[in-house]
């Protein structure tokens, strides 16, 4: 009955519900998915004193770019053939346009329900292209700030597409200013891509669960349990939310689904890491009531970073998990293990170490797994112990929270 569905985009809660409504028809007749985005050109009459119009047009077109990059990845994680259109025309007349050009059976677009007052003072490009166009539209309606229920639940590895799109999307919007594009792909696609993503679901120490509105996945949050001697530290490594669906309170919901699922494995304690000069994610963990326990050095693309990090209060009348721990090697040196700094491996965490207990000489890392200081990098530039064969796993350089 389809074989051409255009579904015009702009990264709203209504398009959004438009495309999984054009996304089950594409499914149901084996039709291709058409997306489009119009810069509206009208913006021009309307806001004629502003100086630098063309700057304004640029992120209106760069906005629009992202909303299609999203979309398309959606619709490819669900295999349906998708082709997409960036047009600069008025919103209802590139609309009619691009539905002949590209010989559509069926438009779908969303639309908000407004009151008849507001509806006649800024019109609908909805309205109009149910009038004008030839062939059928099918409208799905909102109401203003409507959403789906939000499903918090564990992710499968029918999910990794989902979520390694909201990762990519999720970097690129908050930590534009921080990192290149490039390395945020190559790291994204190195975590979540084939094999990687697979083992890091079926680690029976990770933790990884998915936000789910309707049949979209709108979120995710990653965590690892870390064992140390004064019991095991739960990992707050990564906690995304698609930036189209932000505000919505669902990274709240992912964190306090995350934090009660670490609790349920009897973790001693919680941290989480953000960027300290990411200052939205911060604040997020602060406002979770999770305390700042002080802030280490990253190193990105070759980069330094400093990142925070942030902790759950410790019960009072409870020791804290101790910080630093001193050990003999055969040789007789003494060497002081950090259990504030770790990384996953494959059979356990290893954990920094260094030759002073001021932690300004570095010396290495200890393997958890067979307690040995005999750890160095393989030719993949992974951590290795030397002893038991463990290995560090990519799993994060530091987390990107939001609302």
């Amino acid at each position: 009955m389809y074989n051409e569905i255009l579904v015009p985009v702009d990264g709203s809660i209504s398009s959004n519900e438009a495309l999984r409504h054009g996304m089950d028809f594409a499914q149901k007749y084996d039709a291709t998915v058409h997306l489009l985005y119009v810069v509206d050109k009208g913006f021009r009459g309307r806001y004629h004193e502003i100086e630098d119009i063309e700057d304004v047009e640029s992120a209106i077109e760069r906005a629009g770019e992202k909303a299609l990059q999203t979309a398309r990845e959606r619709v490819e994680a669900s295999s349906l053939p998708v082709a997409v259109h960036l047009e600069h025309t008025i919103p209802h007349r590139g609309i009619i346009e691009t539905s002949q050009e590209v010989g559509a059976d069926l438009i779908v677009m969303g639309t908000e329900r407004r009151s008849g007052e507001c509806r006649n003072l800024i019109g609908s490009a909805t309205e109009r292209v149910v009038r004008m166009s030839a062939g059928p539209v099918h409208v799905v309606k909102t109401e203003p700030g409507e959403h789906a229920p939000v499903d918090i639940r564990t992710a499968m590895e029918s999910d990794l597409d989902e979520i390694r799109a909201i990762a990519r999307h999720s970097m690129e919007t908050s930590y534009s200013a921080f990192l290149p594009e490039m390395v945020i792909s190559d790291a994204v696609d190195k975590w979540y891509g084939g094999e990687t993503g697979e083992e890091l679901l079926s680690d029976p120490d990770t933790c990884v669960l998915v936000a789910e509105m309707g049949d979209t996945v709108v979120g995710f949050s990653q965590s690892h349990l870390v064992e140390t001697p004064a019991g095991t530290i739960g990992e707050i490594h990564w906690l995304h939310v698609d930036p189209e669906y932000r505000g919505e309170g669902i990274g709240t919901e992912l964190f306090n689904r995350t934090r009660a699922t670490l609790e349920d494995r009897d973790v001693s304690w919680i941290r989480a890491f953000v960027l300290t000069d990411y200052d939205p994610g911060n604040a997020f963990y602060e406002a979770r009531e999770l305390e700042s326990i002080g802030s280490r050095t990253v190193k990105i693309s070759g980069k330094e970073y400093k990142e925070s990090v942030y902790a759950t209060r410790t019960p009072e009348g409870e020791p804290s998990p101790p910080r630093i721990e001193s050990r003999t090697t055969g040789d007789g040196e003494t060497l002081f293990i950090n259990y504030e700094e770790s990384e996953i491996g494959s059979e356990g965490p290893f954990f920094t170490t260094y030759a002073t207990r001021d932690l300004e000489t570095r010396y290495g890392w200890f393997c958890s797994n067979c307690e040995s200081f005999d750890v160095a990098m393989d030719t993949m530039e992974r951590i290795v112990c030397n002893e038991c064969g463990n290995h560090h796993k990519a799993t994060r350089w530091d987390a990107v929270v939001t609302e």
